[in-house]
């Protein structure tokens, strides 16, 4: 499906035939390339970065080159969920700081460099570079207060829950809409969704004691955004990382007992999901994937998929991600006969859980202290 043009990529399009002189159409250029990275258009945004970097290499221009570099991080992260993007966005802050010119700039590469360090887990940098990112932007510069809000809502969601996290995806809600960005309503609505299902799959595999009814509601919540994030890209027709909505509703459809809809989802998205960065998730999908197959009859299958995800779990994985895989590998392994396996997998699943539990903690404390005496509903 081709992508609808965007009002923010219209205003960008009407801005470059209004530049004052070349360089500020090029600009210009280089920012609606990250526009067409973000919404899966990676094909036309490296044709402008290659077309850019090749004049910089004979003519060197700094705001330009800045403007590149944010827009080689954005096809990065767009194109795998890179966190090697995060090179490309460290050269854009780097180049922008103390440019008067290129004020916005900054304030934007400090949110995304905001949203890399969460993906890294460095929660004390997440932190400040949101608050950086608030105090350096101008009122009017709606798609970076998008990202730091958005950014700073699915943190608070993480340690907190959505109650805490809701003022904050409203003030992130509020400036894609005054920014025209119909994909950044979409990355919000997928953290969201994401974050739900998470929490919800951490809940039924860890909180036994808990209210089943209420668990169950949390999942069913979850299928509902991510099946809504589905239907709103296909509406604005939104390309980019396309394997993301898939896996998250077959691991939604897994936490359901809906064994044949999740092992399809899997079966066909799978793959793609790697080369779409979901490598870190790895051990947890095969871990469903595997508990899924059991359930299905497929004991051998089960097995040999456990046995890839325990090998998954040797590469880097989040915390919450690691405690679910080892939880869901626990399950597996008593139901194949192996109790020595899962028992291991229990107690390991409980470790990461309290380390989960404690990075919970100290995400709220440095987020509470970062953001004091900021109003959501203010910024």
């Amino acid at each position: 499906m081709a992508v609808a043009r965007s009002r923010l990529q219209a205003r960008l399009d009407a801005a470059i035939a209004a530049a004052a002189n070349p360089i500020e159409a090029k600009c210009l250029r280089a920012e609606r390339a990250g526009l067409l990275a973000r919404q899966g258009q990676l094909e036309a945004a490296k044709s402008v970065i290659d077309e850019f970097n090749a004049q910089l290499a004979w003519q060197p221009n700094t705001p330009l080159r800045a403007w590149v570099a944010l827009a080689e991080g954005l096809h990065g992260y767009y194109s795998t969920l890179g966190l090697g993007a995060q090179t490309s966005f460290e050269q854009a802050y780097m180049l922008a700081q103390g440019q008067a010119a290129l004020k916005r700039l900054h304030a934007l590469a400090a949110a995304w460099l905001a949203h890399m360090a969460f993906a890294n887990e460095d929660m004390a940098r997440t932190a400040t570079l949101v608050r950086e990112a608030l105090d350096v932007a101008m009122p009017e510069h709606h798609g970076v207060r998008a990202r730091a809000a958005l950014v700073a809502g699915y943190a608070y969601h993480f340690a907190a829950g959505n109650t805490r996290a809701h003022p904050w995806y409203e003030a992130s809600r509020r400036h894609a809409i005054a920014e025209g960005d119909e994909t950044h309503l979409s990355a919000l609505m997928h953290n969201q969704a994401a974050l739900r299902a998470s929490q919800a799959r951490l809940a039924l595999l860890f909180d036994t004691a808990g209210n089943a009814a209420a668990q169950s509601d949390a999942v069913s919540h979850a299928l509902m955004g991510a099946e809504s994030i589905g239907h709103y890209d296909a509406g604005i027709g939104t390309a980019s990382l396309a394997s993301l909505v898939p896996m998250l509703r077959a691991q939604v459809l897994a936490a359901q007992g809906r064994w044949a809809e999740a092992l399809a989802l899997f079966e066909t998205h799978f793959d793609l999901a790697l080369s779409d960065g979901l490598a870190r998730q790895s051990p947890c999908l095969l871990a469903d994937r595997a508990w899924c197959e059991w359930h299905s009859g497929q004991a051998r299958k089960a097995k040999a998929l456990a046995a890839a995800a325990e090998q998954a779990l040797a590469q880097p994985c989040d915390t919450d991600d690691r405690a679910i895989a080892h939880a869901r590998l626990a399950q597996v392994s008593d139901v194949l006969g192996d109790a020595v396996a899962a028992q291991r997998h229990r107690e390991a699943a409980q470790i990461h859980y309290a380390a989960h539990r404690e990075q919970q903690q100290g995400v709220l404390t440095l987020l509470d202290q970062a953001l004091a005496g900021l109003d959501p509903a203010q910024v």
